[in-house]
């Protein structure tokens, strides 16, 4: 399924764009018959929004995924969009045609019946949005189109079986965000629904819950992400709300745990420090680049005594484990003009208050290079929101050694997820990195706590 002529990260996908109307499907003539269009993406790219964007910029189509065809044995994978507009009249060599008229060789057996099915709306098993007109149900839903003259502006970006998630933008301006959860992630409904209700200030504002399809509709958040932003004392806002919201669910967290947060309290860490450590030593006896040096055995057992005793200052420093946002970077907070809104609970834990801090610190080092120098002030004014709940020497020492606790807390978080996976070796080289940075936080801790 790679695309070889493009290198192997890049993943070809016939497309099948459906026009809802007339049954009808855009393709292009071929000697064999008509053909289906193909377009190949970056592997790492959501594939929902990387195929909309190339069908409206290659043919003036504005098109809809709703679903990827599973178990694929051609040399591409078939994606199955509908078309729900035309931006330009660019469609070059493609033109309408019924399903029966695509070549044989252009979908398996399998592949057109199930095609047939998404447009009778008979493919449960593909989930909720793999059937056409499923977007008018949305709208109606939204009460965005009532009296107006234009349909709003459809930006999907990510759809799965059961999930989507879309921007609705209407011609004055306002601007909706539709998402919806599958059954490996309906945690998510359940805690965006607790944390909306306890943190309307710092959540988006929600306008609709569809619990027949684990969805919401929230009016978009005007601003720019955290970590464009480049200003010291946004950064330090942000902290601080992450700390306001941290402190008033420490008496929450049997709600949360309810709702599905998971627990990464510092006795679960502890507790799958072992294993951790004796897979780390076989990741670094495989290491093969020689672009840094691996950590030896001696070394990893050293580290791993460090940081078990740093969690263990931390579980008898009187600090509560408490609401941990798990993805708090990557562009998951906005710098709104009535103060940082935080995006995306999907990874939403129960354990030390730090971990958020540091991963946050960690985004700013990352995208903001120019502050890093800052990273020692705001680390302060963060551990400053938790003097009462422990004594100074004891938050100094918390706060020296978080950094390296996160670092440690993040590769045991990614290892216990893909352990069970066929292949649990994939995700030994950001083991390696990770743990190397752990190394070099705990070697910095004077400087931290300084």
């Amino acid at each position: 399924m790679t695309d070889r002529l493009n290198g192997p990260e890049r993943i070809e996908y016939r497309l099948v764009m459906i026009e809802a109307n007339s049954m009808r499907i855009l393709a292009a003539a071929s000697a064999a018959g008509r053909s289906l269009p193909r377009e190949s993406i970056p592997a790492h790219m959501r594939v929902a929004g990387a195929l909309n964007e190339a069908m409206e910029q290659r043919y003036g189509v504005c098109t809809l995924q709703l679903a990827i065809l599973p178990g694929a044995e051609e040399p591409s994978s078939c994606a199955v969009h509908q078309i729900i507009g035309f931006q330009k009249a660019i469609l070059g060599s493609l033109s309408f045609v019924a399903l029966d008229e695509i070549a044989s060789s252009e979908l398996t057996e399998a592949e057109r019946s199930l095609v047939l099915r998404i447009m009778k709306g008979e493919t449960n098993e593909l989930g909720r949005f793999a059937r056409l007109g499923w977007i008018d149900e949305l709208i109606a839903k939204t009460c965005m189109h009532r009296g107006r003259s234009s349909m709003p502006v459809i930006c999907q970006l990510n759809q799965g079986i059961d999930f989507c998630l879309l921007n609705l933008k209407e011609a004055d301006g306002r601007n909706l965000w539709f998402k919806a959860v599958g059954k490996t992630n309906t945690r998510e409904y359940a805690l965006t629904q607790e944390l909306m209700r306890r943190f309307p200030e710092h959540l988006p504002k929600l306008l609709a819950w569809i619990p027949e399809w684990n969805g919401w509709i929230a009016d978009g958040v005007a601003g720019a992400p955290l970590n464009h932003s480049s200003d010291k004392a946004a950064w330090e806002q942000a902290l601080a709300a992450l700390a306001f919201m941290q402190r008033n669910s420490i008496g929450n967290t049997p709600c949360l745990y309810r709702a599905g947060a998971q627990e990464w309290t510092c006795a679960r860490l502890r507790s799958l420090s072992k294993p951790f450590f004796e897979e780390a030593e076989r990741a670094m006896r495989a290491q093969i680049s020689t672009k840094a040096k691996p950590i030896d055995c001696k070394d990893l057992r050293r580290l791993q005594a460090s940081i078990e005793a740093a969690l263990i200052s931390i579980s008898h420093s009187g600090i509560p484990e408490t609401l941990v946002h798990g993805d708090i970077g990557h562009g998951n907070i906005v710098n709104s003009p009535d103060g940082p809104v935080f995006l995306d609970w999907a990874e939403t834990y129960i354990g030390p208050p730090f971990l958020s801090s540091e991963h946050l610190l960690a985004d700013l080092e990352r995208f903001q290079p120019e502050l890093a120098c800052e990273r020692s002030y705001l680390r302060r004014c963060y551990a400053r929101h938790w003097r009462d709940y422990t004594s100074p020497a004891s938050l100094a020492e918390v706060t020296a050694c978080a950094p390296a606790v996160a670092a440690f807390s993040y590769a045991l978080i990614v290892w216990e997820a893909h352990v069970r996976r066929p292949d649990p070796t994939c995700v030994w080289p950001l083991l390696r990195s990770l743990l190397r940075r752990t190394q070099r936080e705990l070697e910095s801790t004077s400087e931290v706590a300084a």
